[in-house]
């Protein structure tokens, strides 16, 4: 059997992890739920929930990845009885990693032909209609759709193939290392520009009165995905942690990593669009039809585009490398096949999955789905994760906080950790806090409690 690899620096498996929890969503969710929802009173709330909730079972997580040393599956299976239906968590989270890559990979293939198109100056002289008849044009074309989401999958597949240390652990050092470059570099330009003091009003002036129970709810639903919990992705990276790794340090510095990353999209992009009058918008709308024309009307506008995209890719692949790697560690683990023959076998699996979501704009494929289901398909599936992810998170909590040894979270909550002197709260959270706060979003989100 070969022998499991491990990370090659503390370092590099922290910005890995770190490049994993800034993704997509925080290029325009994250922002703009922050705004709707109280400015400053829902930043508040979200900080707090990331280190009250995301925090644990972020530890949590990384314990029964290191403690098991196997992928999600297995990691169910090492600490329960054979044939036990918690090995159906880790098939559940393997599945749900899939799933999201189907279009995930899609929507990233729009960064990169984005980048294309501001390095040819594509959006010079063009009117914001324009820009976004663009877009849709691009939406629409399903050939052009799948060509960039191959390119997009073969980025993943070069770097997966080269292994872990010498493919994600390197590529992350690189990526996430260069992603808050770009972010800092972006967010001093956008301090110049005279929409920035509204963006700060907008974004940090905590507005009690707007910040409703249902914001509540919300900042604790993105304060427990955006640390790509339940994914499968921290289970998986923790399994290739070394024993001396100060797990409870290393998740501080994460949370901490990742909460300063999304506030710092959140103060590049809005003065960018406060400084022209527009309105805040979710979804595509803001990446790739306001944002490009807002580019035209700023000095060096191509550098900036082209900056932007760049960023907006440095942020898809490396959470993109994470879900890639959960679903090939599986198949390393239980299938016993070469990383080669995995990364080519799951890549195989994400393009086919990833078809309706490239073609559906161009009425290919399930062309009556809006009209029956009210939405595209697109955002079904997002619906349908988001629901998988609230249960996921549910069980991994229960599993780690009541199914592992105590031997075994001790363990691996205080080996190579300076800190144990805080697994006393990290229970009592794990026990009682955080299974209480998910099963009330899963209440609300089912509509048995209502605000």
């Amino acid at each position: 059997m070969t022998k499991r690899e491990t990370w090659g620096s503390k370092f590099g498996f922290i910005l890995a992890a770190i490049g994993a929890a800034i993704g997509l969503g925080a290029l325009w969710k994250l922002p703009y739920t922050m705004g709707q929802n109280g400015g400053g009173a829902f930043i508040l709330l979200f900080v707090a929930f990331n280190f009250i909730i995301g925090l644990p079972l972020f530890i949590g997580e990384m314990v029964l990845g290191r403690q098991s040393g196997k992928g999600v599956v297995s990691s169910f299976m090492a600490f329960s009885e054979k044939g036990s239906a918690w090995s159906m968590v880790g098939w559940l989270i393997a599945l749900v990693s899939l799933l999201i890559l189907g279009w995930y990979c899609v929507v990233a293939g729009w960064g990169v032909c984005y980048i294309l198109l501001s390095l040819t100056d594509s959006f010079q002289g063009l009117s914001v209609e324009e820009i976004g008849q663009s877009f849709d044009t691009l939406r629409a074309s399903g050939s052009l759709n799948i060509t960039f989401q191959i390119i997009y999958i073969a980025l993943n597949a070069v770097v997966l193939i080269k292994g872990l240390s010498l493919g994600i652990e390197k590529a992350s050092k690189i990526m996430t290392s260069g992603l808050f470059l770009v972010l800092i570099a972006l967010a001093l330009y956008a301090t110049q520009l005279s929409g920035f003091g509204q963006a700060l009003q907008y974004l940090f002036y905590p507005n009690f009165d707007a910040l409703t129970p249902r914001g509540v709810l919300q900042a604790l639903g993105l304060a427990l995905f955006t640390l790509s919990l339940a994914y499968g992705v921290i289970i998986t990276y923790g399994s290739y942690l070394k024993k001396d790794s100060d797990i409870p340090k290393t998740a501080v510095i994460v949370v901490t990593a990742n909460i300063i990353a999304s506030l710092l999209i959140a103060i590049t992009i809005f003065p960018m669009i406060f400084s022209f009058g527009f309105e805040p918008q979710a979804g595509e709308g803001l990446i790739f039809k306001t944002m490009p024309y807002v580019f035209e009307q700023l000095p060096g506008s191509m550098i900036v585009a082209l900056v932007f995209f760049v960023l907006f890719l440095f942020a898809a692949l490396t959470s993109s490398l994470a879900m890639f790697e959960v679903v090939v560690a599986n198949f390393t683990d239980l299938k016993m096949m070469s990383r080669k023959n995995a990364v080519i076998v799951t890549s195989c699996i994400v393009f086919v999955l990833g078809i309706p979501t490239a073609v559906i704009g161009e009425g290919g494929v399930f062309s009556s789905w809006s009209s029956i289901f009210g939405e595209s398909f697109m955002e079904t599936n997002i619906l349908l994760v988001d629901w998988i992810l609230v249960i996921i998170a549910l069980f991994t909590t229960l599993f780690v906080a009541f199914k592992l040894s105590a031997e075994v979270r001790f363990e691996g909550f205080c080996s190579g950790s300076k800190y144990s002197y805080f697994y006393p709260v990290w229970i009592f959270l794990l026990r009682t806090v955080i299974p209480l706060a998910i099963l009330l979003v899963i209440a609300h989100r089912a509509q048995i409690i209502q605000f």
